[in-house]
């Protein structure tokens, strides 16, 4: 008897145990292979899912800002350093643009990051004022970047303007010695977490960035209090609380693409003529704003007249707050902790395409994986005029004194000069900032119209998908040189004429590498050196390239003169 005493009672705290130690209850995450397969459901093919592109590779003639900034900056910068100092330099006032850092976070490469190097975040936050020649650039809520160190991969997210919606791309193999390949990535993956296409961050406290110090201070603890890419291992907790309206702001910018097009429809050039009207008034005053004045009832009641039945949904851009220490606090958690599978050094994906590792990953309860499809955030109906503050969120401070200017004192003229405007630039389409102000300003008297920096793809290089096969060099092939060396800048360089090696096989960049004779004299480094030509030798000369080509050197003298036969000269016959 008192055995069976003694077993019922061991049982029964092992059961009390178990159901103390257990693991949380609940769904979790789906898998991203299964859901970067589902199609998307709508309740009616809409116009504007119709007018603003899904595929990967954007639209003919139309490019994502990073690869316009990359291009005018003759070649993406490195090490990553340089690329954020690249976008500070295009701050009027010369700010570092908002960054953060997440050492366990819940990226697709969120295995590869950790205390010592976390994943580092970094956002775009100014408006350029312009000049007499030029709008100005504004890029706030509409570049974003991830970089993780030990994945050698930078996602990027930033918008294309001529498009009408945002771009994801890679930067892969980002190192030293790595072929720092610019694509872009299969929107089916990554709109699994960037549901509608847009920006994500998580809702305060952020507790997975360095904005807590508790983070911070385990980030700094982890690197001796070394800085990590020139960024503060702390940041106040307004850094990530900006980021999170940046991400927001960036949301809307997309789904103010679908109220120009859906909520007016195919044939309401009159309705977005409206809608801009009331977008500049808004612009020029919005204390004053009257929302049920009568043309703001005119305009519900054109959009009453198109507005998709099922609403329009704004993206749930939110992600619920994680608590990435949750588990080792409190006795409870730390012994759960013991038998929780965690992340491991090496585990999971190593970059973006490889999708099956991530699936092997100990799964997020489902409230917090980013894979969970979530609600809209917001269902707009037609009685709602949301695209009018959108539209005039597009347009810059500077943009606004520029138009006050041309117009003078008062909304009345601005208005009179929408009327005059093409019929054109009112079609069921994607609505630009820039084409519009072009267009205000020329119908106010403008007579040289604004260029802009970022829209031209003349001379930019065909972009590329992720995906596509390496270049395969043969045994002995001339290239090898070049592609240790010269590859990493010029093989895939967004700028057209620094592209001399992005051809698809061996043959073509042989081919595009003979004709390009000015090869010859970048690398005449025993011509130049001391001249005052020594700065356009090749590779540059703060560059690893250069550093790794100068050991070369030493134990393979003939090394350049080889690269230099390859080009014929002006002699050769």
């Amino acid at each position: 008897m008192k055995r069976l005493f003694v077993l019922l009672l061991l049982a029964g705290l092992g059961i009390a145990a178990w159901l103390w130690l257990r693991p949380e209850s609940g769904p979790r995450g789906p898998d991203i292979v299964q859901r970067s397969t589902q199609e998307p459901v709508h309740a009616a093919p809409r116009l504007s899912a119709r007018l603003i592109a899904t595929e990967d590779l954007p639209p003919a003639g139309t490019r994502s800002l990073f690869d316009h900034l990359v291009a005018q900056n003759d070649g993406l910068p490195y090490p990553f350093e340089k690329l954020v100092e690249m976008l500070k330099k295009q701050d009027p006032e010369g700010r570092m643009p908002v960054t953060l850092m997440i050492p366990q976070g819940r990226s697709l490469l969120k295995a590869q990051a950790d205390f010592h190097h976390p994943r580092v975040l970094v956002a775009a936050d100014f408006q350029a004022p312009g000049t007499p020649a030029s709008l100005g650039l504004a890029p706030r809520g509409q570049l974003f970047l991830g970089f993780v160190e030990d994945a050698n991969e930078i996602e990027v997210l930033s918008y294309n303007e001529a498009a009408g919606r945002f771009e994801f791309q890679l930067v892969q193999d980002y190192s030293a010695t790595g072929a720092r390949r610019i694509v872009y990535a299969r929107r089916a993956v990554c709109t699994t977490c960037h549901q509608g296409g847009t920006p994500i961050f998580p809702q305060r406290p952020w507790a997975e960035t360095n904005g807590q110090p508790e983070i911070a201070a385990m980030i700094a603890a982890a690197r001796g209090n070394e800085p990590y890419l020139g960024m503060p291992l702390e940041q106040p907790l307004a850094s990530p609380e900006r980021f999170d309206e940046l991400t927001d702001t960036g949301t809307f910018v997309a789904v103010t693409q679908q109220l120009w097009i859906d909520a007016c429809g195919a044939e309401g050039a009159d309705c977005r003529r409206l809608m801009l009207k009331l977008a500049l008034r808004y612009l020029s005053d919005p204390g004053n704003f009257d929302a049920q004045s009568v043309d703001a009832a005119r305009l519900r009641q054109m959009q009453a007249a198109s507005w998709p039945p099922e609403g329009i949904a704004v993206p749930e851009s939110d992600l619920r707050n994680r608590d990435p220490l949750a588990g080792q606090r409190g006795l409870r958690n730390r012994i759960r902790a013991l038998f929780t599978p965690a992340p491991q050094p090496g585990e999971g994906a190593r970059n973006n395409e490889d999708l099956v590792a991530f699936d092997q990953l100990p799964k997020l309860p489902a409230v917090l994986d980013p894979l969970t499809p979530r609600p809209p955030k917001r269902k707009l109906t037609a009685g709602d005029i949301d695209g009018v503050y959108g539209l005039a969120a597009l347009f810059s401070d500077g943009d606004r004194a520029r138009l006050e200017q041309a117009g003078g004192i008062g909304p009345e003229r601005l208005e009179a000069a929408v009327d005059r405007l093409d019929p054109m630039l009112f079609r069921a389409a994607p609505v630009s900032r820039v084409k519009l102000m072009q267009a205000l300003l020329g119908a106010l008297g403008e007579k040289t119209l604004p260029a802009y920096c970022c829209l031209d793809t003349a001379e930019m290089s065909p972009p590329q998908a992720s995906g596509g096969p390496p270049l395969e060099l043969s045994a002995g092939s001339p290239l090898h040189p070049f592609e240790e060396y010269c590859f990493s800048c010029h093989r895939g360089n967004p700028a057209k004429r620094l592209d001399f090696m992005g051809g698809r096989n061996e043959a073509e960049v042989l081919a595009q590498v003979k004709a390009t004779p000015k090869i010859r004299d970048v690398l005449d480094w025993e011509r130049y050196r001391g001249s005052d030509k020594a700065h356009t030798l090749m590779p540059p000369a703060d560059s690893p390239q250069r550093a790794a080509m100068e050991d070369a050197l030493k134990k393979d003298p003939k090394l350049m003169e080889r690269m230099r036969d390859t080009v014929p000269g002006l002699f050769d016959f």
